[in-house]
């Protein structure tokens, strides 16, 4: 397999050519935060958590679906990504329920509350007009609580590709 040389915070990576960005930064132990990448099943780059500076490109890039290129110059916390990262994650949190303390996922065992930590994310900038509360859909495999959605799609990638229903 063709494999080629990318440089991520500057450290060199020798990884297969059909890697994304996400995966060489792994082989390197580089934490890129995703929501909702998930191997195999849901990768679309959508929630734009893990975006990154790829050298030579004007915007920020997904690094979940983004290859990887020979020479390719990859910054994965500079100053841009990190601003970034916090305003989505802020305008992710605008549109959320907001009931951790009710939640089954209890403190830092959310995945939202891990990355507000992280960032430093206390308060929320943006507020959305109250949301009306939606039903609980229970399904034989999957209970999901669109009031605590995030529109990551894990649930509809998982639904379609591992339960194909």
């Amino acid at each position: 397999m063709k494999k080629v040389n990318v440089t991520i915070n500057g450290i060199q990576v020798y990884v297969p050519a059909d890697y994304t960005i996400l995966q060489a930064a792994r082989e390197v132990h580089i934490d890129i935060p995703t929501l909702c990448f998930l191997k195999d099943v849901n990768e679309m780059g959508c929630c734009r958590m893990c975006v990154v500076e790829v050298k030579g490109s004007k915007t920020l890039q997904a690094a979940c679906v983004h290859p990887v290129k020979e020479g390719m110059e990859v910054l994965t916390h500079s100053a841009k990504v990190m601003k970034a990262r916090k305003a989505t994650l802020e305008l992710i949190l605008s549109n959320h329920d907001g009931d951790c303390q009710t939640c089954t996922r209890s403190w830092m065992d959310c995945e939202l509350q891990v990355l507000a930590n992280k960032l430093s994310v206390d308060t929320i900038r943006f507020q959305g007009n109250p949301k009306e509360r939606l039903d609980i859909d229970e399904g034989i495999s999957i209970v999901r609580n669109n009031n605590k959605c995030i529109l990551c799609r894990r649930c509809v990638s998982a639904c379609k590709k591992i339960q194909t229903v």
